[in-house]
């Protein structure tokens, strides 16, 4: 019997949704990068869809050729089942709905051609296969790779804020969404045409259409921020208005590696200001800048405090003397 999942647009729970949504790919490049790396490597052929499952070069039959699976009999017949009545160009396999016209004819001589010389192992079972791995077997790593390299936006200036280990996965996510542009800031979300044009304004009430840009470093509320954080660091100095241009700048503030000792507020200064944008939107927040300061400064303590063995500061000396602290487990 053969077992798929299937994917439906907009069914279901959220949690599904979210997976059809990175099976679909939207928002890539390539958004067939999932579904054409993860294929069925035959044996038998008993547990492999002739037509649906991607076990062929040219990817699943039902796209390739897809005139044919249309006019197909059986759109659920398996590679063993296909094979053992006769794929070759008259073969018994072939049942169509109508008699095919001539062009139609010539292009099933071409399907066939792509199955020649294939040969099934029957003291073997079919498998899946991740195209992306030398073993083949799937990796996170793989995939991010895979993704960062094919993806139009460069991450080289942001790889130092990426996949932090001290920082809590969500965070990292977040911090991978921001730098690919790929949050719901209100400009995405009118682009999608879930929200009108006249809710584009930003949630701080500054009067700016907000773009990730605006929102994390030029908003009049949020950019009051990252002097206030400037300062309880000890440091001076211009802000730059690009986001890379951002990145870069605190990076080497720090040193540029992802042992950085500012890295871990300025990925918390992100974090909050977006969990603060939410909590205006969706709860009428409306914290103050040195609010968002305290909030970066308790929540960095506490992830540092269980990530560090050598972090034995307590608070308080932490409020007072954040970058001895940091410059102790670096």
């Amino acid at each position: 019997m053969l077992r798929r999942v299937r994917f439906s647009e907009g069914v279901g729970s959220s949690w599904w949704r979210a997976l059809n949504f990175v099976w679909s790919g939207r928002g890539l490049i390539d958004p067939r990068w999932l579904s054409d790396n993860i294929v069925r490597k035959i044996g038998d052929g008993r547990s492999t869809d002739f037509w649906a499952d991607s076990w062929l070069e040219v990817g699943p039959l039902a796209r390739a050729f897809g005139r044919f699976y249309d006019l197909a009999v059986n759109k659920h017949i398996s590679v063993a089942d296909m094979f053992e009545a006769g794929w070759a160009l008259n073969g018994n396999g072939w049942k169509w709905r109508r008699r095919l016209f001539v062009w139609e004819e010539e292009l099933v001589a071409q399907c066939v051609g792509v199955l020649a010389n294939f040969v099934l192992q029957g003291d073997a079972t079919d498998r899946w296969v991740w195209n992306l791995h030398p073993l083949q077997s799937y990796s996170v790593r793989s995939a991010y790779s895979y993704l960062t390299a094919s993806d139009g936006s460069s991450m080289e200036d942001f790889a130092s804020f990426l996949w932090v280990k001290s920082v809590p996965l969500k965070v990292n996510i977040f911090i991978w969404r921001l730098f690919l542009n790929r949050l719901p800031t209100k400009d995405n979300l009118l682009r999608r045409g879930v929200i009108e044009v006249h809710q584009e304004l930003c949630s701080t009430n500054c009067g700016k259409a907000e773009d990730v840009v605006h929102l994390f470093i030029q908003c009049d509320v949020y950019s009051q921020v990252w002097h206030l954080v400037l300062n309880w660091l000890g440091l001076s100095t211009a802000l730059h208005v690009s986001l890379g241009g951002h990145a870069e700048q605190f990076a080497g503030v720090g040193g540029n590696s992802k042992t950085s000792r500012n890295l871990f507020t300025i990925i918390w200064v992100l974090f909050v200001i977006w969990k603060d944008q939410n909590d205006r939107i969706f709860q009428m927040g409306n914290d103050s800048g040195v609010t968002l300061l305290e909030r970066i400064k308790l929540q960095t303590y506490w992830w540092l405090k269980s990530h560090y063995v050598l972090f034995v500061f307590d608070y308080p000396f932490w409020r007072l003397n954040p970058l001895f602290c940091l410059q102790a487990i670096m």
